[in-house]
């Protein structure tokens, strides 16, 4: 997987989220509450922008001209997280008010991926050559593996509260360090021309001709 199809993985994955969550049950001991998949998107949110910082707003903030745009995303992930975290401290999560509030700043999340599909990517795409492309792919999958490591070791048991975003990055970074792994020759040793085979016996004279 190169960088654009990580990028679209994470949104896959964020827009699942923002799907399910109103209709998430919410209370003790329920596995998928609400409260734990609202835990799941800010942490997919967090993850996808800790990847994008990394591979493209870090190469393409030092271009002209697109500075603009990556303050614009910064701004905008800050303002819905905030948004976000207040959801989690509210107390009525069953509520139509909770439900409200969530689609406004959720409508200002889509709003952001929007932003990434139309301009971000497009722009980095006519930007980066193939090399630089590569490089942007490393990178995501490097930023998003470190952090998923940090979040593991300073939670009580390894275990993170949102272990669905989890899962589904690691089998993207996973997916993406086998692309990276092909790309830098590990499995050269799979093109090696084969040994030639055991060459078959002549057959014996007369084998298989029916004799009158």
């Amino acid at each position: 997987m190169d960088v654009w199809q990580l990028i679209e993985r994470d949104h896959e994955n964020i827009n699942q989220l923002i799907r399910e969550i109103p209709y998430a049950m919410n209370g003790p001991g329920v596995i998928r509450s609400r409260e734990r998949m609202l835990g799941d998107l800010m942490d997919a949110l967090e993850l996808h922008a800790i990847g994008l910082d990394a591979s493209l707003y870090e190469p393409l903030s030092r271009e002209s001209g697109t500075n603009t745009l990556i303050e614009e995303l910064h701004r905008a992930h800050a303002e819905f997280m905030r948004q976000l975290k207040g959801l989690v401290r509210y107390r009525q999560k069953g509520s139509d008010g909770w439900l409200n509030a969530f689609e406004d700043v959720t409508f200002l999340v889509d709003q952001h991926l929007h932003q990434h599909v139309h301009e971000l990517i497009p722009m980095a795409r006519k930007r980066f050559s193939h090399e630089e492309a590569h490089r942007a792919t490393q990178a995501f999958i490097r930023a998003k593996t470190i952090a998923l490591r940090r979040r593991r070791s300073t939670t009580a048991g390894g275990i993170m509260s949102s272990e669905a975003a989890l899962i589904t990055t690691v089998t993207a970074v996973v997916a993406g360090l086998g692309y990276l792994a092909w790309r830098n020759g590990l499995f050269a040793a799979s093109k090696q021309p084969h040994r030639s085979a055991t060459p078959a016996r002549p057959a014996t004279a007369g084998y298989g001709v029916r004799h009158r």
